[in-house]
């Protein structure tokens, strides 16, 4: 039984981010409402430090709000669980600790026992290495990787939360070029 969820954003920006958010706080709340919701703070870089936000029923009644905003309101970070030199440098975890050993043992603590994770192709790496190690290591926890990117380059996901957006974004963006080359006689604008 689910008693506990947690979510991240990590990687790049996406102007879905929030909105995913905004989504699994309806679900889970329409669902599911006597599930406890936590959200990490900077993505991995929260759960490896144990640094969260509670989603409380304030946040929940007014997620729908969420579709109305880019960018994650629970922070993002560029952490990838394998890659421990770097976690060492940033003091993220001790020297010859096991990066997935401790985001573990973190989720544990924090009595999650669902992780949904929304970025892109490393986000989403990282989830599968922490799901793999999790079965491997017979802790009771599930990972949900929700896949977005503007690139759309998640492999095999057909369209990927945020490259729709961009793509709008862009031709809004491309249109108004286009309109201001044709304002001036003597103008030219160059887009790349």
């Amino acid at each position: 039984m689910v008693k506990k969820v947690a979510i991240l954003t990590a990687g790049g920006f996406a102007p879905c981010l929030s909105s995913a958010i905004g989504g699994l706080i309806q679900r889970y709340t329409e669902v599911a409402p006597g599930v406890e919701i936590i959200a990490y703070k900077h993505g991995y870089q929260g759960l490896l430090q144990g640094d969260y936000f509670v989603i409380d029923e304030t946040v929940r009644a007014k997620a729908h709000l969420l579709h109305l905003f880019g960018g994650s309101p629970i922070g993002n970070s560029r952490v990838k669980l394998t890659n421990i030199k770097d976690l060492v440098k940033r003091g993220l975890v001790a020297e010859g600790a096991d990066p997935l050993k401790v985001a573990a043992d973190r989720l544990v603590a924090d009595g999650v026992d669902v992780l949904h994770t929304i970025g892109g192709d490393d986000t989403n790496t990282t989830a599968a290495d922490l799901a793999a190690f999790l079965a491997d290591n017979d802790y009771p926890l599930t990972v949900v990787g929700l896949p977005k990117t503007i690139d759309n380059d998640v492999i095999p996901i057909r369209q990927s939360l945020g490259a729709w957006t961009a793509a709008e974004q862009g031709a809004i963006f491309a249109k108004n070029i286009v309109a201001e080359h044709n304002s001036g006689s003597r103008m030219l604008i160059v887009h790349e």
